[in-house]
């Protein structure tokens, strides 16, 4: 292991040993329900990772951390070997595998870095979540974990891509220019600028501020992956994309059945990504609430395609039915109109919001070289897409399929 990796792995245990990152409140009965269900959306939906998949295969968690994940792997069945380098989190991985009688399902539990992990076993399914870019090498990492996967198994990912976290890396860079690093004042500082940003995080995800401060902010190493090279990592193993949540597909991709899929595509052209990195970047709410922008004409576009099938029959069309021709065109027309209306407000809407948040970063850089507080808070506070919301992509979430 290089030197450099050593040191990094040093500094990030000693903040996560202050404030562990991953512990939740799961022997809360109320909480477990919550979070078991949440990761069940994640896998099962989300993911389309069916939980029979999991029973009775051989799973490495790269990085477990304090093994509330782990609980649920082992619920569906799996048999884990779990690796973390911080003690008080395996020991609390072990804590909850007696509180959950679920010991058999624990194979092994490994109190060491992920970059000195070997073991002639391969696994059916591997996993790092959260884990890859807070360490100096996320390569290698991703390699060492690769190479003790089995053909016909999945790798599962999360990882901060950086497009994603590009607010979140925003959010780092002030911190550390207003504080010159100062752990602190870090602290100080970060809830006064950023309690929009903590306290979201704290209420949907159930974890304490402090544990959210020291995971964000205070965190020694936070290095952002570039999708395109994390899918060259991928096509180096033999890695097919399965999934991804949010989904890295773009909006419109459509092949027949004896074309390339979507995955065949990627694999040639991993460019295909960027369309979907440029709405990472920017993103603050969910698709729902940007829908509602442009809500009213969908209702008409729907409308009138609906209007048109109905006049025209050719949703249900039947032999010697009376066409009239002008009044199918006009029908067509009207439906067109309302479609490109659509179109053009919701592209404009995306263009727009690429143009302000550029207006608001320039404004944020100009507060910042007054280092005045007050002035740089009241200046956020004012912004409507920069820091707001999500702040980027809380989490992204990608599976591979390692081809037979």
């Amino acid at each position: 292991m290089k030197k450099k990796t050593r040191i990094i792995e040093k500094k990030v245990l000693k903040n996560y040993l202050t404030h562990s990152p991953s512990k939740l409140g799961i022997e809360n009965i109320s909480f477990r329900k919550k979070y078991f269900k949440s990761r069940e959306r994640l896998f099962f939906d989300c993911l389309k990772l069916p939980k029979k998949m999991f029973y009775k295969t051989d799973l490495l968690d790269f990085g477990c951390g304090t093994g509330e994940h782990d609980v649920c792997y082992a619920k569906w069945g799996a048999n884990l070997t779990l690796i973390d380098m911080n003690s008080v989190s395996t020991s609390q991985v072990k804590k909850y595998f007696k509180f959950f009688k679920l010991n058999k399902n624990l194979k092994k539990i490994i109190t060491n870095s992920i970059f000195k992990f070997k073991s002639k076993k391969k696994f059916d399914i591997v996993i790092s979540d959260g884990v890859l870019h807070h360490t100096e090498d996320p390569k290698r990492g991703f390699d060492i974990m690769l190479s003790h996967l089995k053909p016909g198994g999945y790798c599962i990912l999360e990882v901060a891509f950086d497009t994603s976290h590009f607010q979140r890396s925003l959010h780092r860079f002030i911190l550390d220019y207003l504080t010159n690093g100062d752990l602190k004042k870090i602290e100080i500082y970060a809830n006064k600028l950023f309690f929009e940003t903590i306290n979201r995080a704290h209420r949907f995800g159930g974890r304490s501020k402090k544990q959210i401060i020291y995971d964000f902010y205070t965190n020694p190493k936070h290095k952002g992956i570039n999708l395109s090279d994390l899918l060259s990592w991928f096509k180096k193993h033999n890695l097919k994309h399965y999934s991804s949540y949010p989904s890295i597909e773009p909006e419109g991709f459509i092949n027949n059945l004896n074309a390339e899929t979507f995955a065949e595509s990627l694999n040639k052209n991993k460019l295909i990504s960027l369309f979907q990195s440029m709405h990472f970047i920017v993103a603050s709410q969910d698709y729902s609430k940007n829908f509602s922008n442009y809500l009213s004409e969908a209702k008409k576009t729907s409308s009138s395609w609906k209007t048109f099938l109905k006049k025209t029959k050719l949703d249900d069309y039947e032999f010697k039915n009376k066409v009239n021709l002008d009044l199918t065109t006009k029908l067509f027309n009207q439906f067109t109109k309302n479609s490109l209306n659509l179109l053009q407000k919701r592209n404009n809407h995306f263009e727009m919001k690429i143009k302000k948040f550029n207006e608001e970063f320039l404004q944020l850089i100009k507060a910042l070289k007054t280092k005045n507080l007050g002035l740089i808070r009241n200046k956020i506070l004012k912004f409507s897409y920069l820091f707001k919301g999500y702040n980027g992509v809380p989490s992204n979430y990608i599976v591979g399929y390692k081809e037979k």
